[in-house]
């Protein structure tokens, strides 16, 4: 590789850029985006549980001699732009379970939307510098270089809310380097992604009126599929920090619901889609997916229990009878009022004076919980976590509460393990505003 070339230049020829070995590719990288990869070292990141490394060293390991979860996530994200780009499909899906792996078809069908979007060096390289500054909000030091320029404190703020601020704020080298529109078109994506995550929707995990920032997206299309685009490749490092050798996270059920997740949005932008309607369409095509499984039928838009309880199933990754009988069997055994108040907070879109609280990182705590009676307290403590709506600003919509220390520190230790009912004195986390009528 001709070390006087940078990243921008080589974009140029992107056939020559992913020709590049992975070592090359990554110091180029680097080389463009120091500031922004050296923040991910400090990232925050969650693990699946046990597991044995590749024998091959990390993107990480190329770059400081040290695995750093995050660097490595992000950095698979952008080699999967590689493997698309050269279609690769063996490589993207090599460590993935044959039941679930994603499909040929899905690769194609990711490997065309790819196409049709980058068809010029800048959008490319747009596209790159997104996935790199996607997560740095997870760096704490981002939030108090933040505060230190501007006095205002981010540090309860969701990390893509922190990214927006500090993007804001200037604080964000590379998005300042970049042309008129694209930088626009990145910070338009960014803006939208401090309310809306797409993720978060696949996964039922956030609350309809967090779709309302959508419409704003209308006459935009360069930016939302350059977002969508940055998120599927999100989702394609997400295990990166521990399998750096495929896109290990990006299994066929996961690509599905973000397929659903992007006809919710274009049917929202478009307007022939509510916020409700389409929040909706998430959970009809999850009933309808699990009905093929033998699953029974679900009245998602009829029965509020059976909306209720689709959203949990979202949450908790259900895609199997057996899983869907184990969540059944939780929410038949939980105490009426507290099934009650549950299916109130799981229904509720989220508006003035009756906001929507998200539970943030419920589906990666509902992903460590394997037998009904941890299920059945789970679910116990997450009727608490929902229905404290309480807040000093009456113009909340959504208030986030955010339960990644929760998981940290109980469900995650083997005390939990012998006794689930432990969460019975765990602390309702403190709720940050997420969204206002401002913003909506």
């Amino acid at each position: 590789m001709d070390s006087s070339q940078s990243l921008r230049d080589t974009c140029a020829n992107p056939d020559s850029l992913f020709a590049l070995s992975d070592e090359d590719l990554i110091h180029l990288v680097y080389k463009e985006f120091p500031e922004e990869i050296d923040r991910l070292r400090r990232a925050y990141s969650i693990r699946d549980g046990p597991w044995t490394p590749p024998s091959t060293p990390s993107p990480s390991r190329i770059l400081y001699n040290e695995d750093y979860d995050e660097v490595n996530r992000t950095l698979i994200g952008f080699l999967a732009l590689r493997w698309i780009h050269t279609g690769q499909y063996e490589t993207f899906i090599s460590s993935e379970t044959s039941a679930s792996q994603l499909t040929r078809t899905s690769f194609d069908w990711i490997q065309e939307f790819y196409t049709h979007l980058i068809t010029d060096a800048n959008t490319l390289f747009t596209l790159i510098t997104s996935i790199i500054i996607n997560d740095i909000g997870k760096d704490p030091q981002l939030a108090s270089d933040c505060c230190a320029k501007t006095g205002v404190d981010i540090s309860t703020l969701n990390h893509d809310a922190i990214l927006l601020a500090a993007c804001n704020a200037g604080l964000v080298p590379s998005l300042d380097k970049l042309p008129d529109q694209d930088r626009d078109d990145v910070l338009r994506a960014i803006k939208l992604g401090a309310t809306f995550n797409f993720g978060q929707l696949a996964q039922a995990e956030n609350a309809p009126a967090c779709l309302s920032g959508l419409p704003r997206m209308k006459g935009h299309d360069r930016s939302f599929r350059l977002r969508f685009m940055e998120q599927l490749l999100d989702i394609a490092g997400a295990a990166g920090h521990m399998d750096w050798t495929c896109a290990k996270k990006l299994v066929q059920p996961i690509f599905d619901s973000y397929r659903n997740v992007y006809d919710v949005c274009e049917g929202v932008i478009s307007g022939t889609l509510t916020v409700r309607s389409g929040y909706d369409l998430i959970l009809i095509r999850r009933a309808s997916f699990l009905r093929d499984k033998d699953v029974r039928r679900f009245q998602v838009e009829e029965n509020p229990g059976d909306r209720a309880l689709m959203r949990l199933f979202c949450m908790g990754n259900v895609t199997t009878q057996e899983k869907a009988l184990l969540y059944e069997d939780a929410w038949r055994a939980l105490e009426d009022p507290v099934r009650e108040t549950l299916t109130n907070a799981l229904n509720l879109d989220g508006r003035r004076g009756e906001p929507a609280v998200q539970p943030t990182y419920i589906p990666a705590l509902l992903g460590r919980i394997q037998d009904v009676n941890a299920l059945v307290c789970t679910l116990h403590y997450l009727s608490q976590v929902m229905s404290a709506t309480d807040t000093e600003d009456p113009s909340a919509v959504v208030i986030e509460r955010s339960v990644y220390s929760v998981l940290k520190q109980f469900v995650e230790s083997e005390e939990f393990q012998e006794d689930p009912t432990i969460l019975e004195r765990v602390d309702v986390p403190d709720g940050v505003v997420a969204l206002t009528t401002a913003s909506v």
